[in-house]
């Protein structure tokens, strides 16, 4: 066999190479630890606060680890990098107000529907309402998320600023560096609180999604247990209280 062949084989054998293994949830268990990876920076969804993570999504899933009889262990990412820590088996599952897609599905597997949100537009002018308002305007997007691949396909003139994160989004609309974003209607409480000064415009719900938390696609023992316990977790008092202090209303999506 000549050099360049055996390097050629060499190389197709390397690429072959599969993602490393997913933990199963034995190993999980055995371990204590389910690895959890979010962005932290879509309230009331996920945020950090100092060195921790709270919001409607961590303590959602730390009351189903309970179940589970696992500890949570945090560590934040950017949106467009979730899927990939997953694939790496760098964690166990990823989540920042996830919408359950089917593009997304392709390469990730979701929980049962954490959440049901709509989508707002959000601006500084209140007369930008609907996407349609939109037209030869600037519009920021973070990297990653359902909003970017929803506003480049919008079918007209714009211009569309992708962001690393949910935070540099906000700024850019408060800034007035971009004219409008879409966000989760149910999001307003909690950005109002966080910036009360910016006057800051939700539109009326144009569409709804569902949200989910993404494992890989094998971990097909952990994600029936999550489906479980999340299930069991959210049909107790602890889950009425956790989804009235973040949105102030019930969010589970209804059949």
């Amino acid at each position: 066999m000549n050099r360049t062949l055996f390097t050629l084989l060499s190389l197709s054998s390397l690429l072959a190479v599969p993602h490393a293994q997913a933990r199963t949830l034995a190993e999980i268990k055995a371990s204590g630890v389910l690895r959890v990876a979010t962005s932290g920076d879509v309230p009331p969804f996920t945020v950090m606060d100092g060195e921790r993570f709270r919001g409607y999504e961590p303590e959602l899933l730390e009351g189903a680890a309970k179940l589970l009889g696992v500890e949570v262990r945090f560590q934040a990412a950017p949106m467009d990098q979730l899927t990939r820590l997953l694939q790496e088996d760098k964690v166990d599952v990823a989540l920042g107000a996830q919408a359950i897609t089917s593009t997304r599905e392709n390469r990730v597997d979701f929980t049962v529907p954490i959440a049901c949100a709509g989508v707002s537009v959000v601006s500084l002018d209140p007369k930008l309402q609907k996407h349609t308002d939109l037209v030869g305007k600037t519009i920021a997007v973070g990297s990653g998320s359902v909003m970017q691949t929803y506003v480049q396909k919008l079918p007209f003139e714009k211009k569309v600023n992708v962001y690393p994160t949910n935070n540099d989004v906000t700024y850019a609309v408060i800034s007035r560096a971009v004219d409008a974003t879409f966000a989760y209607t149910v999001m307003q409480p909690a950005v109002k609180q966080l910036f009360p000064k910016a006057n800051l415009h939700f539109g009326p719900e144009l569409w709804n999604v569902r949200i989910g938390m993404m494992v890989r696609e094998d971990n097909t023992t952990l994600r029936a247990a999550l489906n479980e316990a999340l299930s069991k977790y959210m049909n107790t008092n602890a889950y009425a209280f956790l989804t009235q202090k973040h949105f102030r209303r019930d969010v589970r999506c209804r059949s």
